[in-house]
C-alpha cells in the first residue's frame, strides 16, 4: 500500500513536470513523439496523469474525501443524467460521448486533487501552489524575454502569437494566466509569503504587459472584473491592500508594454504594435446564432459536443467561445439554468467568506478562480485541456484551503476500484479517437487538433 503523503508528493510533482513538459517544452516533445502539435501533447499529458493516478489510488491507505453538500449531489446526478439523455439524442451520440467521457476525467481528477491536498497542511499548500505557479511563469517569461531580444537583433516585427512557444494559439497561454496570476499576489495577503513582494510584483507586471501584448481583452476583463468583485467583499484594510496590490501591477504592466513592445520595436524596425481591436471577433455572431437555433432542441439540446458540427454556424469554430451558450446549444435549457445556478451560487459563497479577517489568504484563489469563470464567458476555458485542468486544481484548492474542517468520508476501496475502470474506459474512448477521419475537416481544436489551427 502507499502511504496518502507519499501519493499527495507525487501528484504535486508530476503536475509540476506535466505542466512544464506541456507548455515550455511542447516543442521539443512534440519533436521527440509522433504527436504533431502542442494541443494534442496536452491532451494526451491529462489523459496520462488522471489514469495513472487513478490506478495509483487504488493503494492508498486511509484515503479521505470532503464530504459534499446534498445539493451539489443533486446537481451533479441532474447534470448526469440530462447529459446522457442528450447523448443519445444527439445527431453524433459517439462523440457526445466521447465529450462526457472527457468530463469523466475531469471529475477524476477533481478526485485526485482533493484527496492528496487534504494530505497538505493549508500552510504547505499555499507555499507549493504559489511556488509552483510562480516557477512557471520565471520559466515562462525567461523564454519570451529572450524571443523578444532576438527580435531586436535581428530587426524582426511579432505579431501576437510570435513570443510564446508551448502552445497552439496564445490563447491558449491567456487561459491559464488568468487563473495563474491571481496566485501570485500570495505574498501580499500572507504574512509568511512577505518577502516574495518584490518578485511577486515584478512577475504580475509581466503577465498584465503580455496580456496587453497578446491583445487579450477577455483575459484582462476577466480579471479586472473579477478584482472588483473581490473589492467589494474584502474589510476596508484588506479592500486597500489588494487595491494598491492590483494598480501598481498594472501600471508596472502598462509600462513594460509601452517601452518594450510599442516603443522600442517601432524605435528599432518602425514596426506599429498598438493595435485597438472594438469588433467582438466573432463571439456574438456566435451567441446569436446559438440564441436562434436552440428552439429546435430546447430542452435537451443539440448533445455534448455537438457545436463543432453545427449547421450553418457563423464562424467555423468548435465551441460558442462562452460556457453559458456551450451548456445551452449542447445541453438544453434545463442543465444551462441548473448548474449556471449552481455555479453562481457555488461562487458567491467564498465571496462572503472573505468578510472573515481569518480568510484573507484565501484572496487569490477566490480571485483565481472567479477570474476563470469569467472568462469562460470569452473564451474556451471549458475546453482546453491544460485550462480545465488548471481550473479544476484551483477548485479544489479553495474547497480544501477554505473549509480545511469539512467533514470527510472514507474512499473506499471498492468505489477507487470501480472509478479506477471507469477512468480506463474514458481514457481508451478518447485514445482512440485520436487522429479520427471526422476531425480532420475541423479547423478549430475541441477535443484533437490534428494540426489544422488556423489564425
Amino acid at each position: 500500500m502507499v502511504k496518502l503523503d507519499v501519493y499527495a508528493k507525487s501528484v504535486f510533482l508530476t503536475s509540476i513536470c506535466f505542466l512544464l513538459a506541456g507548455t515550455l517544452f511542447a516543442t521539443q516533445l512534440k519533436h521527440a513523439t509522433l504527436i504533431d502539435n502542442e494541443y494534442d501533447i496536452k491532451h494526451w499529458l491529462v489523459v496520462s496523469f488522471v489514469w495513472l493516478f487513478s490506478f495509483l489510488l487504488c493503494f492508498v491507505k486511509d484515503a479521505e474525501l470532503p464530504k459534499f453538500s446534498p445539493v451539489t449531489k443533486l446537481f451533479s446526478c441532474v447534470f448526469f443524467v440530462l447529459a446522457i439523455c442528450s447523448t443519445f439524442a444527439s445527431k453524433h451520440p459517439f462523440w457526445s460521448l466521447v465529450e462526457v467521457s472527457n468530463i469523466v476525467l475531469l471529475i477524476n481528477a477533481f478526485l485526485i486533487f482533493t484527496v492528496s491536498l487534504r494530505a497538505i497542511n493549508r500552510d504547505s499548500l499555499l507555499f507549493g501552489g504559489y511556488s509552483l505557479f510562480l516557477l512557471f511563469s520565471i520559466f515562462t517569461f525567461t523564454k519570451y524575454i529572450l524571443f523578444l531580444i532576438f527580435s531586436y537583433v535581428d530587426g524582426l516585427s511579432f505579431n501576437i502569437h510570435g513570443l510564446i512557444s508551448g502552445y497552439v494559439n496564445v490563447r491558449f497561454f491567456n487561459q491559464l494566466q488568468v487563473m495563474i496570476l491571481p496566485i501570485l499576489f500570495q505574498p501580499f495577503f500572507n504574512s509568511k509569503l512577505s518577502k516574495f513582494e518584490s518578485i511577486s510584483f515584478v512577475v504580475i507586471s509581466l503577465h498584465w504587459a503580455v496580456l496587453l501584448q497578446t491583445e487579450a481583452r477577455g483575459g484582462l476583463l476577466s480579471l479586472i472584473f473579477a478584482a472588483c468583485l473581490i473589492i467589494l467583499f474584502l474589510s476596508k484594510d484588506s479592500r486597500k491592500k489588494f487595491t494598491v496590490a492590483l494598480f501598481k501591477t498594472i501600471l508596472g504592466g502598462v509600462f513594460l508594454w509601452l517601452v518594450f513592445i510599442i516603443i522600442i520595436p517601432y524605435w528599432l524596425m518602425n514596426s506599429e504594435n498598438l493595435q485597438l481591436r472594438t469588433t467582438s471577433s466573432g463571439r456574438v455572431d456566435l451567441w446569436l446564432y446559438v440564441i436562434k437555433s436552440i428552439s429546435e432542441h430546447l430542452w435537451l439540446g443539440f448533445g455534448p459536443m455537438s457545436f463543432a458540427w453545427a449547421d450553418g454556424k457563423p464562424l467555423p469554430n468548435a465551441h460558442p467561445h462562452n460556457s453559458i451558450m456551450q451548456l445551452l446549444y449542447e445541453y438544453g435549457i434545463i442543465t444551462c439554468v441548473a448548474i449556471t445556478t449552481w455555479v453562481i451560487s457555488r461562487a458567491y459563497k467564498p465571496l462572503v467568506m472573505l468578510k472573515q479577517l481569518n480568510n484573507i489568504s484565501m484572496v487569490p484563489i477566490v480571485y483565481a478562480v472567479l477570474a476563470g469563470i469569467i472568462y469562460s464567458l470569452f473564451s474556451g476555458v471549458a475546453v482546453m485541456p491544460f485550462a480545465q485542468v488548471l481550473f479544476v486544481f484551483m477548485v479544489a484548492m479553495l474547497m480544501l484551503c477554505g473549509t480545511p474542517d469539512t467533514d470527510t468520508n472514507k474512499f473506499g476501496l471498492l468505489t477507487r476500484i470501480g472509478l479506477f475502470l471507469l477512468v480506463s474506459a474514458a481514457s481508451c474512448l478518447l485514445i482512440m479517437t485520436y487522429g479520427h477521419p471526422e476531425l480532420k475537416p475541423a479547423m478549430f481544436p475541441r477535443i484533437w487538433v490534428n494540426g489544422l489551427i488556423s489564425y
